[in-house]
């Protein structure tokens, strides 16, 4: 499987200027904000090993192609935004935080478990889920420049951000005018687009192709 020089992060529109505004990621309590049980349980059980009372906070990136499920889930529909982050500037972002350690998700079978360390058990995931090709950031420690519930990331390392594909085309317009507004200064760069997954014309024209082919 071919890397992906991308991170992406899929949340609700309702927080992306706050994220603009201050240059930071949210991250989740894996007890509240994590869906699988499976997940949470295991990062609970590497703190009790770690002996620490800290606890431990998290976002989750993906390194895969667009999946409808992603935005279904993670953005919640109509309600959902991606940003794309160049992965070698954010992992320098993420370096330069002494409290967060990162890397990508491996997918294991119970079988595959008698080979793991304890230190690979918050990077690991049951392999059902291995078509999400997650990327995972956690806080083990407490921060010293960012409220404790924040990562901070440069500038630099956004370049796209993409609305939901729900949008309407005056849906898209004013939530695009709001956002545009938003992207001055250090993040100008930064590329807004609308997903188009659910309606692709290069794929539809080829079927119709299939049709003119087989009369």
């Amino acid at each position: 499987m071919s890397k992906s020089p991308w991170l992406k992060k899929y949340m609700k529109l309702e927080h992306l200027e706050r994220t603009l505004q201050d240059k930071n990621l949210h991250l989740g309590n894996p007890d509240k904000d994590w869906p699988d049980r499976n997940d949470s349980k295991c990062i609970n059980m590497y703190s009790s090993q770690k002996n620490q009372s800290f606890p431990i906070l998290g976002t989750c990136l993906t390194e895969a192609s667009d999946r409808f499920h992603f935005w279904h889930i993670f953005g919640e529909k109509e309600k959902g935004v991606c940003l794309w982050f160049r992965k070698d500037k954010l992992i320098e972002d993420v370096q330069g935080d002494a409290s967060l350690i990162f890397g990508n998700v491996q997918y294991k079978t119970t079988k595959d478990l008698i080979g793991v360390k304890a230190h690979q058990v918050p990077f690991i995931k049951r392999s059902q889920y291995e078509d999400e090709r997650e990327f995972r950031i956690l806080r083990i420690s407490p921060a010293n420049k960012t409220p404790i519930d924040k990562f901070s990331f440069s500038p630099s390392s956004l370049e796209r951000i993409y609305l939901n594909p729900w949008l309407s085309t005056e849906g898209y317009k004013s939530e695009a005018s709001k956002i545009t507004r938003l992207l001055k200064n250090e993040i100008n760069h930064v590329k807004l687009m609308q997903n188009r997954s659910l309606e692709k014309n290069e794929w539809l024209e080829a079927v119709a192709a299939v049709f003119k082919r087989d009369v």
